[in-house]
């Protein structure tokens, strides 16, 4: 089972993304936490063991105004592209949404706003080991020893939310603390 970085690491980085993003907006916008999560990574296509998370923060951007989201958008997506990220999912103009993946380290950072006014600029970070290696596995028991009962099935992963795939995604209310992208 390979390293990577570790919880602290991918929030570090995380962060990072998300204050590096924001600076190409112009002032007097600020950052208000919306939302920061830890989830269990159920990513199938990496084929990769359970017991690793993904990281995340989504802000909402104050101070905007909302007939300029339009400019802001391109101005992080130049952001992005000039730190090796690739839009992979650009819904605009029927919904402002973009969403980008680092070709780098495989971070995924997103961009969403709605006719509310609201705007909201999120980062999440790969499957991640909590220390950056895997848990240390339990010791193989010994010939002598009498058989383990056989374990429960484990529970079905879920597969990692598709970037665009949610059917209520544009539904969502962002203004009442909607869920977190």
């Amino acid at each position: 089972m390979k390293s990577t970085i570790t919880e602290q690491q991918a929030y570090d980085k995380v962060e990072n993304y998300i204050q590096g993003a924001f600076a190409a907006l112009p002032a007097p916008a600020e950052l208000k936490l919306f939302t920061r999560n830890r989830s269990e990574c159920t990513d199938p296509t990496d084929k990769g063991p359970q017991g690793r998370f993904e990281i995340s923060a989504t802000y909402e951007v104050v101070g905007l105004d909302s007939a300029r989201f339009p400019e802001h958008f391109v101005a992080i997506s130049k952001w992005w592209e000039s730190h090796d990220f690739e839009v992979l999912t650009d819904s605009r103009p029927t919904i402002q949404y973009l969403f980008a993946r680092n070709t780098g380290d495989a971070f995924d950072m997103s961009l969403k706003a709605n006719d509310l006014g609201k705007f909201y600029v999120g980062a999440t970070s790969p499957c991640v080991w909590p220390n950056g290696t895997p848990e240390p596995q339990a010791p193989e028991a010994p010939a002598a020893a009498p058989p383990e009962p056989e374990p429960e099935p484990a529970p079905a992963r879920k597969p990692r939310r598709a970037p665009v795939d949610d059917a209520d995604f544009d539904q969502t209310d962002w203004a009442d603390g909607g869920t977190s992208f």
